[in-house]
């Protein structure tokens, strides 16, 4: 396996990342009251779904191919399930659990969109500039 050296995503994927732990955070804190929970399901949950995936990448690999809705669906559940589990091992509320392991991703969605605007905006000054001046307008 090679690496490859960080591309210029890198600011950005950094910037959704503490993004995403913020939404993770805050809404674990609003669904339990509890920073010490929100924090440890902020952290374990992805931790535990990267394994998984490692894992179950693994497993379909080993299978031969498939289609990928096949893949992704599969990868989809293993997530929401995980992210239950993590709740409820936390909370020891299924309810709250399935709450939070639905209600976190659909707003890291609409965040993600979001941000996706603003950043998009935010370096199309910076890209057209150059190219403004050189044609003579300010």
């Amino acid at each position: 396996m090679r690496f490859r050296r960080p591309g210029p995503s890198w600011p950005k994927t950094l910037a959704f990342t503490a993004i995403h732990l913020l939404i993770a955070l805050s809404l674990g804190w609003l669904f339990t009251g509890s920073w010490v929970l929100a924090g440890a399901w902020a952290l374990v949950e992805p931790l535990v779904n990267t394994v998984a995936h490692h894992r179950l990448d693994r497993w379909w690999a080993a299978r031969g191919p498939a289609p990928r809705w096949q893949k992704s669906l599969a990868f989809g559940a293993s997530h929401l399930l995980i992210a239950v589990a993590v709740g409820w091992a936390l909370t020891g509320s299924f309810v709250l659990a399935s709450a939070l392991a639905l209600v976190e991703p659909l707003v890291n969605t609409l965040a993600h969109h979001l941000f996706d605007r603003w950043w998009d905006a935010a370096e199309a000054p910076a890209v057209g500039a150059p190219a403004a001046l050189t044609a003579g307008g300010r």
